[in-house]
């Protein structure tokens, strides 16, 4: 496998977001991840996909239907 894998650290600061909330994209089929030995890495490819699709913002139902209005998370997901 040649394509381009970047780890859920360097994805959550591109997205401006946490690793929790990148776990919650590939959860949710917005990213393609694998986990290693190393921790998660994820798809260059999805993350441009992504960035493509929301035109650089944040995705939308990345967190549970309910975490919007309550902020269950706490991973920063559903601020702006």
């Amino acid at each position: 496998m040649n394509e381009q894998m970047l780890p859920i650290a360097e994805v959550a600061k591109i997205l401006h977001s946490t690793p929790l909330n990148v776990l919650m994209h590939i959860r949710k089929g917005l990213l393609v991840g694998i986990e290693t030995n190393s921790g998660w890495e994820i798809s260059r490819a999805s993350l441009d996909a992504l960035l493509i699709k929301t035109d650089g913002g944040k995705a939308e139902l990345a967190c549970a239907s309910d975490c919007a209005p309550k902020h269950a998370c706490g991973g920063g997901c559903c601020s702006s």
